[in-house]
């Protein structure tokens, strides 16, 4: 069987749109990183947290964990806490590039495979209301960087270089590759 470490729609939505049957399951993991790691290393050390975890659970299945951050200028964008926080993030982000890193896990009992993907977005010169009314569609909640390009969060963005998918957080191509290597 394969098994998401996620509860995320989006990622379940992606998995599902490339054939991929899996169940879904969700585990604590310590979060806390040391800030002086390079953003790759970051997602990384966190998505193989999160298929350690439920590989406990699961030990007779393949995992597949991920996860996504916004670096700018040198500071992790993880999720907002609340709508303040989503809006100062916004803020910064607002007519810059940042860029997006997800890393994926995915392991069994025999094999275990870790990498990441990089993409750059470079944000339009939006307003403080523009701002406002995106944070009331409550879109930003839950989002590193509060946004999802994938939805409104999209009108955000100017641009992007890159693996859409990476951004949206499971780079589905490199995923449908690496399975591959995987019998489950």
């Amino acid at each position: 069987m394969l098994i998401l470490a996620s509860n995320s729609e989006r990622r379940k939505k992606l998995l599902t749109d490339i054939g991929v049957e899996f169940i879904s399951v969700t585990n604590k993991v310590n979060e806390k990183v040391d800030k002086k790691l390079k953003p790759n290393q970051i997602v990384m050390i966190l998505s193989k947290r999160k298929a350690d975890a439920a590989l406990e659970t699961h030990p007779e299945d393949t995992i597949i964990a991920a996860d996504t951050i916004v670096y700018f200028e040198g500071e992790v964008l993880g999720k907002p806490k609340n709508n303040e926080d989503a809006f100062e993030m916004l803020k910064k982000l607002r007519g810059n590039k940042h860029s997006v890193y997800t890393g994926v896990t995915i392991l069994n009992k025999h094999k275990e495979k870790t990498f990441y993907s990089k993409a750059d977005v470079y944000m339009n010169n939006y307003n403080d209301l523009n701002i406002y009314e995106y944070i009331q569609t409550k879109e930003p909640k839950g989002k590193a960087g509060a946004y999802a390009i994938q939805g409104e969060g999209g009108k955000l963005v100017e641009k992007y270089t890159g693996d859409f998918f990476t951004i949206v957080g499971l780079p589905v191509k490199q995923i449908k590759k690496v399975l591959k290597e995987f019998t489950y």
